[in-house]
Parts: structure tokens; sequence; C-alpha cells
């Protein structure tokens, strides 16, 4: 007795153990994580097994004893005999289903109802041999590899041929259900059993292919069968490229010789770049090194040129800091007098070598390439809040308010009437017209009585209207109308795909929906009092882009001074920079901007192309074509985004360091169209200290939001009217093309639909901000605000130095006279001059000790760009 005991509780623990190992349960996580591998293996492994011994099964027909033959031994011919008999061609299935199951244990991923995974994929196998026998039991016909027909011996006894008189029981499933029916009983069982044997869904399915031929069509003009017929053609091009071995054929001479000829030119190539020509000079005996993006690493001896762009940085980057104050040295002013005497005694400096301006603008000729484009999902317009219908005023209202405003003109002798009237989202503008002789000025006198006797808050004359002999009379609505974003996006008057930068503006005096293209502006000017909507506005534009451009057309550069205004963008994958609140760093990135421009202007010149979007439609063999031995396969870009800078608060700006703002907002506001780098000013203080005329001279288009005074509404549209806006997104609009102002309603976006759309393309990627870009507005870049810290770079350093030795005076305020440069780019040659050992520390208000005499910078740097200074100090000592 005790022994059989002993022997049911050994079984017992052998079949626990057993259940365990199958289902993993009373296991902890590591233990149950090796198991699934273990499992995912060995169901792999069958998996395999069973599909060779599928393929090479053969056995002779009629003679169940004779050895057949198979890949896997009789043991193999055993299991592919079972399959072929129970399921027959449906057996290779099981093939799928067994190494899909065993690849998700092995990702040790859990198979959620393994017992209800088994019985879908029974279901599912034996569906499928049901229907392989109705569809093809007709055709083919058993053999010595298939021993009962394409479904097995059930799928044969239960749909086989009709007409066997000797086995009429064959057809049994086609007499209950008939063979119409039964295909759609089948197969609604095969899709049923499916998902439940793998968890597929066939919704998120059919809508990826629902968008992805919609994409064909916007994109291509496809149809579906063009599409499907497209994407089959590819496929079995690169299955037969694949075949044939194209893959893996070597590089023929001609694809090699330009990588030599580009080897072989290293240093003149580099020098263009930016890169010291030493970093090529190694030995034939050196191992190769491993890839390192050129701009990462600093050439030998000198600290890198040319820093990494954004496109340039892997996609999982992360967020850099934010930015700290760069300590800067100031010096006094009161050495004013000491330097222009100094610069009296100074002969005329000779000017910089041909070759070093040379390289110094092919220098900046070239930007690192962006990416190529991916798969980028735009927000949802769901994602917004719907219009809001509101009854504007009837019929019966206008009509009433056109007659007192007729009284209200004839009670001044002022003879007029009403011609029509146009509704709009906030105000109506009535249409005039006065008896012959009637000066218009006249009219405009009387706005305030109108007011009045119309009992409006402020009515605004446009005496004439454009182009008519009317005068228009803007009477605001007892109800205002708010206009959403979501109203212009869902509008089908027109296509985004056509305007390179849509801005979602608003509505006109007419209710007509005004979309605009910044990239036609190209620069705009927002002023207005606190709470006007000029913040609106400026979420507006941002929005408009986010709702419409992905980071590979356009990029953003924020400036927030006022450090809350524009925080909620700060993590969108548009940013080219963390968002900028300190308007010291602020100017930094406005001269970097300045520099970008003329980078691209270079670039744009030797392609041969007048702007960006002829630039963009150039292919990559027109590009190598153009560019000839300029063309760089790393550096070159092949794709030029689009650049929107935006100064949330100018004030501030023009309080720190008015001279580097205006003369960077001036160059970038002149120049800076065609290469597609557009400028979003925007101010609460419309004075003439902040909006200077050199500034609005280069802004053509301007939006004026409520302001206190005609004074500050000349300031911005040099007309009145702003004055008597009523604010809450209320606006006069200069349209870019026309100097006539228009009245518009600018669409509404509210902070919770902003934070959707944020969180959206969030989503979609992280920001990748421009390394560059950081060091420059850090104040730590290699080039400083306004040039490079590598004088092989810099125009003006031998004059520079020159200035210096022959004044014997370390002074920045000394070569800002002699150089007419800002402080900014003095200040920075003369840390290029300390750092190459010419002049000595920083010592308070003191200038700088020069370290060298003109004649022995001369004698130096004729043997090499840099001076050895040990022993000519020594000399001098």
């Amino acid at each position: 007795k005790r022994k059989s005991r002993g022997e049911a509780r050994g079984l017992a623990r052998v079949g626990r153990f057993v259940s365990d190992f199958v289902f993993g349960r009373d296991l902890d996580d590591a233990t149950a994580a090796r198991l699934g591998e273990i499992k995912g293996l060995c169901l792999i492994a069958f998996s395999l097994f069973l599909l060779l011994a599928l393929i090479s099964f053969y056995r002779p027909v009629g003679d169940p004893a004779a050895d057949g033959w198979n890949w896997c031994g009789k043991v193999g011919a055993y299991f592919a005999n079972c399959a072929l008999v129970a399921l027959g061609w449906a057996s290779f299935l099981l093939c799928f289903l067994g190494g899909s199951w065993g690849l998700v244990l092995l990702a040790r991923k859990k198979l959620s109802m393994p017992v209800l995974r088994v019985a879908g994929g029974a279901v599912f196998l034996f569906s499928v041999a049901l229907l392989l026998q109705l569809g093809l039991g007709d055709i083919v016909e058993s053999d010595n590899s298939l021993p009962y027909g394409p479904g097995g011996y059930a799928a044969l006894r239960l749909v086989g041929p009709i007409g066997d008189a000797l086995q009429p029981e064959t057809a049994v499933l086609i007499d209950k259900f008939g063979r119409p029916g039964l295909w759609i009983v089948l197969l609604a069982t095969a899709l049923v059993s499916f998902a439940l044997a793998t968890e597929f869904a066939f919704y998120p399915a059919l809508k990826a292919l629902n968008d992805w031929l919609a994409e064909r069509r916007e994109k291509r003009g496809e149809s579906l069968v063009a599409a499907v017929w497209g994407w089959t053609r590819r496929t079995f091009a690169a299955l037969w490229r694949f075949l044939r071995g194209a893959d893996l054929e070597a590089e023929t001479p001609a694809e090699l010789k330009p990588a030599t000829r580009r080897a072989k030119s290293a240093p003149a190539t580099t020098g263009k770049l930016g890169f010291d020509d030493d970093a090529d000079e190694k030995s034939d005996d050196d191992e190769p090194a491993a890839e390192v993006p050129a701009a990462a690493v600093p050439a030998k001896g000198k600290k890198a040129a040319a820093l990494v762009e954004p496109d340039e940085e892997d996609d999982d980057a992360q967020p850099v800091r934010p930015l700290v104050n760069a300590p800067e040295d100031i010096e006094d002013d009161d050495e004013d007098k000491a330097d222009e005497a100094a610069l009296a005694e100074v002969e005329p400096v000779e000017p910089a070598s041909k070759k070093r301006r040379a390289k110094a603008a092919a220098a900046r000729a070239y930007e690192p390439p962006t990416p190529p484009i991916g798969p980028w999902k735009f927000p949802p317009p769901e994602l917004l809040e719907p219009p809001t219908r509101q009854t504007a005023d009837d019929e019966k209202q206008i009509e009433a308010q056109a007659r007192r405003l007729e009284q209200a003109l004839a009670s001044f002798r002022v003879e007029a009437q009403v011609v029509g009237a146009k509704v709009g989202p906030t105000v109506t503008l009535f249409e005039l017209e006065v008896s012959q002789g009637t000066r218009l000025n006249k009219v405009t006198q009387l706005s305030s009585e109108i007011a009045a006797t119309l009992r409006a808050r402020s009515v605004r004359i446009i005496a004439p209207i454009p182009g008519k002999a009317t005068i228009g009379v803007e009477v605001p609505n007892s109800g205002r109308r708010v206009v959403r974003i979501s109203e212009l996006v869902t509008q089908k008057a027109y296509d985004t795909r056509q305007i390179a930068l849509p801005f979602f503006l608003g509505m006109d005096t007419e209710g007509n929906p005004m979309v605009e293209d910044l990239a036609k502006m190209p620069h705009l000017l927002i002023a207005g009092t606190t709470g006007s909507g000029k913040s609106v506005c400026i979420n507006t534009i941002l929005a408009s882009l986010l709702l419409t451009r992905s980071p590979h057309d356009a990029k953003l550069i924020l400036i927030d001074p006022k450090q809350v205004e524009l925080a909620m963008f700060a993590s969108v994958p548009h940013l080219m920079l963390p968002v900028v609140t300190d308007p010291k760093h602020a100017t930094q990135v406005l001269l970097w901007a300045v520099e970008k421009m003329e980078g691209r202007y270079d670039l744009f010149k030797n392609a041969g192309v007048r702007n960006i979007k002829m630039y963009n439609a150039l292919s990559e063999e027109q590009l190598r074509k153009q560019l000839g031995d300029n063309f760089d396969e790393e550096r070159t870009p092949r794709h030029v985004p689009y650049i929107v800078l935006v100064v949330d608060e100018m004030a501030d700006l023009m309080m720190t360091a008015k001279k580097e703002a205006e003369m960077a907002i001036t160059r970038l506001a002149q120049k800076s169209r065609a290469v597609g780098i557009h400028v979003i000013v925007a101010t609460q203080r419309p004075s003439t200290d902040v909006i200077t005329g050199v500034i609005k001279g280069n802004l053509p288009t301007r939006i004026a939001f409520q302001v206190a005074s005609k004074i500050d509404s000349r300031v911005i549209l040099d007309s009145s009217g702003a004055e008597k806006l009523l604010g809450q997104g209320d606006m006069l609009y200069t349209p870019p093309s026309s100097s006539q102002i228009r009245r518009v309603q600018g669409a509404l976006v509210e902070d919770h639909e902003l934070q959707k759309l944020v969180d959206f393309v969030c989503g979609e990627a992280a920001p990748n901000f421009s390394q560059e870009l950081v060091q420059v507005a850090a104040g730590k870049s290699e080039g400083g605000a306004e040039g490079p810290m590598n004088p092989e770079e810099d125009e003006l350093w031998d004059d520079a130095v020159r200035v210096i030795l022959k004044t014997k005076r370390g002074s920045a305020s000394l070569l800002q006279r002699a150089l007419g440069v800002g402080y900014t780019r003095a200040s920075r040659l003369i840390d290029m001059m300390t750092a190459e050992r010419i002049l000595g520390e920083f010592k308070g208000s003191k200038a700088r000790e020069v370290l060298m005499t003109l004649e022995q910078w001369e004698k130096a740097h004729g043997k090499a760009s840099v001076p050895d200074l040990d022993e000519e100090d020594e000399d001098a000592e």
C-alpha cells in the first residue's frame, strides 16, 4: 500500500509539473519568461520541421506499405502524412500558425487565452481545408504527394465531388447549404476563427488600406486599380532583384570614381565646408576608424567650425536643457577717447586675402541635409472645437439701423442713402451714397455722432470704399459671432496643399473665410493692446502650421521674452531650439538667422535657382548636375525647410540690444523671403522707438488690433482706425499685395484645443534641436552671433588683427569704429585674438594687453595659420 501511494504521489507531482510547464502557472516572472522562450523555440522548430516534411513528402499511391522519401526521414514522412490526410494543403497554414505563436512566445509576450487561440486555429484550418476542397476538388486529384485531395480526408467526405454514384454521402454539406451558401458560411467561419487564433482586427486593416489608397489618390491621382497594380509591380520587381542578386553586386568603377575623386580632393573640400585640412592627413597604414558624423568631430588642433544641425541628429535625441546666461566681457566706454586717438594713427589696412574670403563664403554655402520625408500624421480636425451656430442680426434689425443712420446724417444736413449692407461676424458694413457736392470728410467727422445715434461702442467710416463711389460705415452687431479655427479648417473653398505656409486668419466683414500664405506676406507685424487678441493671433498662426505642415516642411524659432505666452509649444517637434526667453539670447538667434540666410543664398546660387520652391523641386540628379564638384553626399540638403521666426514681444529686444535687433530684423525682412525664412514680430507697445521706420518699412504685411489712440494706429498702419476696433480678435489687416486695409474677425483657438494639437504632434515625434543654434543662443557658439570662431573663415580677421597691433590697444570699441561692425562682432574678434594668444586675458575696464608686434604676427602668419608665440614672447621680453 505504501508503495502504491508513493507512486501515485510521484505521478501527481509529474502531472503538476507538466501542467505548470505548459500553462506557466505558479511561476515567478523570470522563470515564466524563460519557459516562454523555450516553448517558442519548440513551436518554431516544429513548424519548420513540418514545413520541410510537407514540401518533400512523397509516397506511392495505392501502396501504403511502400517506403516513401522525405527530407525529414520516416518521422517527417509520418507527420506529413498525418497532416495531409487531416487537412490537405491547409496543413501548410498549420506551420504558419505554429511559427507565429512561437515568435510571440520567443519575444516574451504573453499569449492570452491559449485554449481559445488553439480552438480558433483548429476551426480556421478545418474551414480552409473545406474551402480548398470545395474550390479545387474538381481540379486537383490525389497523387503521390497528396493522399486525399487538396482538403484532406474529412473534407473529401463532406464536400467531395458531386456525381459519384458510389459515394452519395460525400456531398452532404453541399446538399444542406448549396454551393454558393456553403462558400459564404465557410468564408465567414474562416475569418472569424482567424481573428480568434491571431487577435487580428479587420477594421484597422481596412482603415489603413483606405488611408493608403486615399493618399495615393491625393499625391499621384491614382485610381484603386492603378495603386494596387503599382504596388504589385514594385513588389515583384524587388523580389526579382533579390533573387538575381542585384543587391549584392559590387560597385562598378564608374560608381567608385566620384568617391575616389572626392577622397583625392579631400583637403580642398573640407576647407570649403569649414573643417581643418589637417584632419585628412593620415597615413595609408592607419586603421579605418568608426564612422562618426564629420560635423560632430573637431578638427585636429582647432575647434570644429561647422556644427550639427537638427536634421543631422538622431531621431531619439534628448531635449536640450534650458539656456543659461553666458558670461560676456564688458568693457568701459571711458576708453572711447583713447581709442579715437589711436584710431587716427592707424594707416588704411590692407583687404583680407581673397582666398580667405572665398573660404568663408563657401563655408556658409551649405547646410546639413534634412532627413528624408516619412509618414507624418497631421492632427485631425476633430481635435478642435466645432463651429458654434449663432443667430446674426435679422433683416428687420439691419433695415432699422439703416433708417436711423440716414436720419442721423440728415440731422447734420448730409443727404445720404443706404444702398447696401453686408453682415459680418462682428460688424455690419453699410454702404452710403451721398448727394453730389457733399465733401467726404464731412461724413468722417461725424463718426462720434453716428455712434451715439446708433447706440454703438464705436463706428468706423471708410471714405470712400476702394473701387466704389460709396462710403462705408461699419457698425458693431448686437451679437458677436465667434469664428473658430475649425470653421476655416473644414472649408472646401481652398486647398492648403497649394499654400506654402497656411495661416487661418479669420473672416472678413462679408463672412468670407480668409486663409493667407505666410510665404507670400513674407513677413508680418502684429501690434495691439493687452487683451485685444494679439496672443491669440500668434497661437492661431502656430496652430495653422501644426495642422498643415510637418517638421520636414516647416521649422519654428520662438522668442518669448515674457516667458509664458509660447511655453505651451516648448516640446513640439517643429522647434529648432527651446523657446528663447532671454532678450540677449534672442539677439544672437536673430543674427544666426541672418547667417543662415546668407548661406542659403550661396547654396541657391550654386544650384542655379532663385528661391526655395525651385530648389525643393530639383531632384537629386539635377542637384548633382547643377552643383558639380560642390555637391557633397552628406552635407548638401535635398530638401530645405521653411523657417518661421516668431518674436512675441519686440519691445524687450529693443530695450536690451536695439542696434543688433533692428539690424538683424531689417536684413531678414529685406532678403530672406526667397530662401524661406519668414519673420513675425509682435508687440503690445506700438511706439516709434519699438516699431522704427526701418523695421516698419520692411514689414509690408501688418495686423493692427485695438490700440489706445490714433497715433498708435498710424504707427502700425500709417492710418487711423485701429483705435475704434472692438477688441477680442477684431483687427485691421493689410494684405501683402495691396495697401487696402481690410477688417477681419480673427479665428479663435482656445488653450485646450492648442494642448490637444501639441499632444498629438508630440506623439508623432520628439523635438530635434539644432545643436549649433542652441550654442549660438547660449553665447557658446564657435562663431558667435555674427562671425565664426575659426579665424580662417572670418574675412575681417586680418584687418582686425592689423588694427589692434598697429594701435597696440586690445579694445572692442576700437574695432567697432575701425571696421564698422557691431559690438557683438567686435567682441568675438577680440575673443579670437585671445584664443590665438595675440591678446592677453580680460582685465576689467582696461584694454587687453597686446602680446606681440605686427611684424611678429606677419612673419608667423606667413608660415602657419596659428602662430606659436612662446618663443616670440620670450624674444619680445
